[in-house]
Formats: C-alpha cells, structure tokens, sequence
C-alpha cells in the first residue's frame, strides 16, 4: 500500500463537480450519502482557568480543543461515508486549577486536543469509508494543578489527551469497507502535572498523546474489508507527573504512539490491510513522588507503529506492513518515603502488531507481516524508596519488533 500523499487543495469548481458526480452516482444506489471537506486554517485554542478556595463537592472540568470536527451516523440504511479533512493549524487545549483550600468532592479535569476528528457510526447497515485526515498543525494538551499545598479530599483524576488525526468508526450489525488514511506533520503532546499535599481518595494523573489513532469497531452480526494508511513524521510526547504530600492509592501513566489502528469484529469475516510508517520520535514519561502513601504507581508506555486486529469469530485476514525510523524512549520514575506497596513500569516498542481470532469457533488466521525498525527503543525504569516500605514491584521492556498472531477463545 502506498503512503499517504499530502491533501492538495482544488478549486471551488473543480469541488464542487466532484461532490456532483459523486452524489449523482450515489443516488442511483440505496442508502445515504455523507461528503465532507473540513479546511481549517487558523489555530483553535481552548483554555480554562479556575481559582477555587473550598469546594464542598465536585470540581469537574471538560476542555477540548478541535479543529476539525464531524459526527454522524445511521440506523438501517447503507452509509457511504466521503470525508476530507486538512489542518493547517495548530489545536492547543490548556486547564489550571488552582485550589487555595480543599476540595470535599472529587476533582476531575479531562482535557483534549484534536486537530482533525471523524466519529461515524452505522447500525443494521453496512458502512464505506473513504476518510483522509491530514495534519500540518500540532495538537497540544496540557491539564495542571497551581496550589501544592491544596487537599483533595475525595480523590483526583486528571487527564491530558492530544490526536492530530482521530477516527472512529463502526457499530451494530455492519459490515465496514474502504479507506483510511492519515498523515500528520507536526507534534503531538499531551502534559498532565499535579502537585498537592493531601489526596486520601483514589486518584489518576494520566497523559495520552497518539499521532494518528484509528479505532473500527464492529458488534453482532458484522465485518471488515479495511485498508488504514498512517504517516507520522513529527514528535510524539505524553508526560505524567505527580508530587504529593499525603497519598492512599495514587497512579501515575504516560502512553504515546506515533500510529495506532485498533480494529474489532465480532460476527463475520475480518480482512484487514496496515500500512504504519513513523519518523518521529516518541517519549513516554511517568514521574510520581509521595512521601507518605499506600499504593504507589509510576506506568509509561511507548510504542512508534501499532496495530491490533481482532475477531470473535472464524475468519481473520492481516497484511500488515510497518516501518519505524523514530526512536521509542520511555522513562518511568519513581520516589516514595514511607509507604506500602510500590509498582513501577516502563515499555517500549519500535513496531507491534496482534491478530487473533475465536478457537471455539474453528477460528483461522491468516497473516502476512513486515516489520523494520530502524530507531533506538528504551525502557528505563528508577525507583528510590528513602524511608520504610512493604512491597516494590518494578518491570521493564524494550523491543524493537513485536509480532503475535493467535486463535484465542471468547471473552
């Protein structure tokens, strides 16, 4: 399969003769029709500031930045789906928290950055792709607690989640066909930084930064005939890091991807065609710090090409072809006092590709794979523990190729 060439711009006629003869050959067939051309061109930037002294319940903020954006779906008609979608900007999402006092409620901060992102859906009906997403801009998240001394009383999660290219596509009873391309040119960076002092409930601080993410999900009686094309060519960063006083159960996760195409299928037939090239580094970091604590977790994960196809049923077909030339570094820290039990983990992967299949159906697999990884991939993991401890669990993982092709029985 050929990469992914950039988007070219054509002229409002030459557009709009294109959208006429493709809905004029849509209409001699049955079902809907969706075509899109989403341009943008200026950058979209979404920022919240909130300074709070006592909150007696919950604290909860949303916040996403987007540049391009299209919802749609079906329920027992035929979907042919045509998207085009090209940022040239970048899409930066950007939350402060600043809690002078305690919160008595549970605080949770979601923030977001896509700079192009297709959600379509199709029940009962069959689904054809045409979708290509290009990005020429950054997409940038970032989610922050201001006050170190503040308490949270309840617990805490945070996440800070950045795509340049986003599709899902799917749903219940469908057959789902075509194309995916996406290329990205720019970087993708996702930050979550909280220091408190007092956090006795659960609490996440996590940060996912995926160049390009492609996610096919089909239930009940479905299938797939898919090709994805991903092109990354910039760097991709996730970065957690907490720094607490007092914590009972804190965990603290990083995960980046250059390209990830996650397809499923649950009823039918699954062929399925990737084509992943990244030449962009990617840096996974979790760093956590706890004085006094009961569980402790530093996790990060990287990986440059990765690709998951899975059936639940008998037939699974996967050509798959990879080429990494970006290094995979992936850093995992952690630092505790007094405390009981510690976990800390760091894994990295040039390429990884899974397929699979259902074993109490007479499931069949059929694979063919190519695999080149021409970057360093690292896993480091450093844990120091200064005071009195019950238990650390420590576990790291660098490879360069990773390949696994099984028939499994059904969840």
């Amino acid at each position: 399969m050929a990469k992914p060439a950039p988007i070219r711009l054509a002229g409002t006629i030459a557009v709009t003769a294109l959208c006429a003869a493709l809905a004029s050959k849509a209409a001699a067939q049955d079902g809907s029709v969706v075509l899109n051309e989403q341009i943008q061109l200026g950058e979209v930037l979404s920022g919240q500031t909130l300074n709070v002294v006592d909150a007696r319940q919950q604290v909860t903020v949303n916040n996403a930045a987007i540049g391009n954006r299209i919802v749609g779906g079906t329920e027992g008609q035929d979907l042919a789906f045509r998207n085009r979608q090209t940022g040239f900007a970048a899409a930066v999402a950007q939350t402060r928290l600043n809690m002078a006092g305690q919160g008595n409620g549970r605080t949770t901060i979601v923030t977001q950055a896509r700079v192009n992102d297709t959600t379509v859906a199709a029940n009962n009906a069959r689904l054809a792709l045409d979708s290509e997403q290009a990005a020429y801009g950054a997409a940038r998240a970032a989610s922050a607690l201001d006050n170190p001394d503040a308490h949270h009383l309840n617990g805490i999660a945070m996440t800070s989640a950045a795509y340049s290219n986003s599709l899902h596509a799917g749903g219940r009873n469908t057959v789902v066909t075509g194309t995916v391309r996406q290329l990205a040119t720019q970087a993708t960076v996702a930050e979550t930084y909280a220091p408190a002092r007092y956090v006795p409930g659960p609490s996440q601080f996590h940060a996912e930064a995926t160049t390009n993410n492609v996610q096919i999900a089909g239930t009940g009686s479905s299938g797939q005939r898919i090709a994805v094309t991903q092109d990354n060519q910039a760097w991709t960063s996730a970065s957690s890091v907490s720094s607490l006083a007092n914590a009972h159960q804190a965990a603290t996760t990083a995960s980046a991807a250059g390209n990830r195409a996650t397809l499923y299928n649950a009823g039918g037939s699954q062929v399925v065609g990737i084509d992943q090239t990244s030449h962009g580094q990617v840096t996974s970091r979790a760093r956590t710090f706890a004085y006094d604590y009961g569980d402790l977790r530093a996790l990060a994960d990287g990986v440059g090409n990765e690709a998951t196809v899975g059936n639940a049923d008998i037939w699974v077909e996967v050509d798959n072809r990879q080429i990494n030339t970006g290094g995979v570094q992936v850093e995992a820290d952690l630092r505790g006092h007094n405390g009981y039990d510690a976990y800390i983990g760091a894994n990295a992967t040039g390429n990884s590709v899974t397929g699979y299949a259902c074993s109490d159906c007479s499931g069949v697999v059929r694979a063919t794979n190519s695999q080149i990884n021409q970057g360093a991939v690292s896993a480091t993991a450093t844990s120091t523990l200064t005071g009195n401890s019950r238990a650390l669990i420590t576990g790291t993982t660098a490879t360069g190729n990773a390949a696994s092709f099984y028939v499994t029985r059904p969840q």
